[in-house]
Order: C-alpha cells, then structure tokens, then sequence
C-alpha cells in the first residue's frame, strides 16, 4: 500500500513537471504582465523578434453587439505589437494570463492561454490568446500573438472553474 501511495505521489509530480524552456516561457509571459503594468516599454520590445504578427478578432456575440452600434463595425483587425505598448498613457492598465498550455520542441513552441485585460481595477475585454515563439540564441521570444475577444461590458468572462470544465 506504501509503495502504490509513493507510486502514485511520484507521477502526480512528474505530471506537472515543467521542461528548462517551459519555464523560460512562462518568464517571457510573466515579463509581458508586468511591462505592461509598469509601462516598461524596453523591456516589453526585448520580448519580441520581427517579423511580429498581431491579430484579433471578436468573438460573434460581441461582434453582434458591435455592430448594432455601428454596422461597419469590423470583425477582426491586424495591429502592432509597438502601437499596443505605447498606447498606454498610464500605470492603470494590467493583462493577466490563466489556463496556460505550453507545446515546445527547444526551438518552437506555442502558448495557449486565457487573457483578460483591465483598466483602472476593471475587466475590459478577455477571452483566448495564442503566442508562437522561437528560441534565438537561447532566448525566447515572441513571433505572433493572435487572440479572440469578448468585451466585458456584454459578456463577462466565466471563472477559471467554469473555463476548464470539460
């Protein structure tokens, strides 16, 4: 009995064991959460490699809303990753990331994520992101961020629980 309960604590820690580059990852994610709390703009370009894309797209219901309001409303929209960071005026604006998936090979990886943003204490929009990275010269760093979106003010965004379920 012993043994089966040793067995089974070892692999419950080796389920959720994280690689080097994983947690290399989740550094650069970390870095992006906080550079743009601080209005850290060196750091958040450190963060990225050219060519970047940078896409959204709103998610229907939202995208419903918005266009009761403004029936040229566009559904999706390519942005810069500089014009983003710049666009803060102030210290009040914060995105936080949960439910991260990561998928490497030590060169490439993708990481899936829930996002919501807020400003002045308040949630916004939120909904999915999805980053692509390459590792240059050891480093990690950001390629493409494509995300769906849901503005708070219509849709707000369900509990971490309610996310997971399966």
């Amino acid at each position: 009995m012993k043994r089966l309960l040793l067995l089974l604590v070892l692999s419950f820690n080796f389920s959720f064991a994280q690689t080097r580059d994983e947690k290399e990852i989740r550094k650069v994610m970390n870095n992006f959460m906080e550079s743009i709390k601080t209005r850290n703009e060196a750091q958040y370009l450190s963060l990225f490699q050219e060519p970047v894309l940078w896409t959204g797209i709103y998610k229907d219901r939202t995208q419903a809303k918005r266009l009761e309001k403004n029936p040229k409303a566009e559904y999706y929209f390519a942005d810069d990753y500089k014009a983003f960071i710049k666009g803060f005026k102030d210290d009040k604006s914060e995105e936080k990331f949960d439910n991260i998936k990561i998928v490497e090979d030590g060169a490439v990886a993708s990481a899936n994520f829930d996002y919501s943003f807020w400003y002045d204490g308040k949630m916004e929009n939120w909904g999915k992101e999805i980053w692509t990275l390459m590792k240059i010269n050891g480093i990690w760093k950001i390629t493409s961020v494509t995300f769906s979106m849901d503005l708070a003010k219509y849709f707000p965004q369900p509990s971490l629980n309610e996310r997971t379920k399966k």
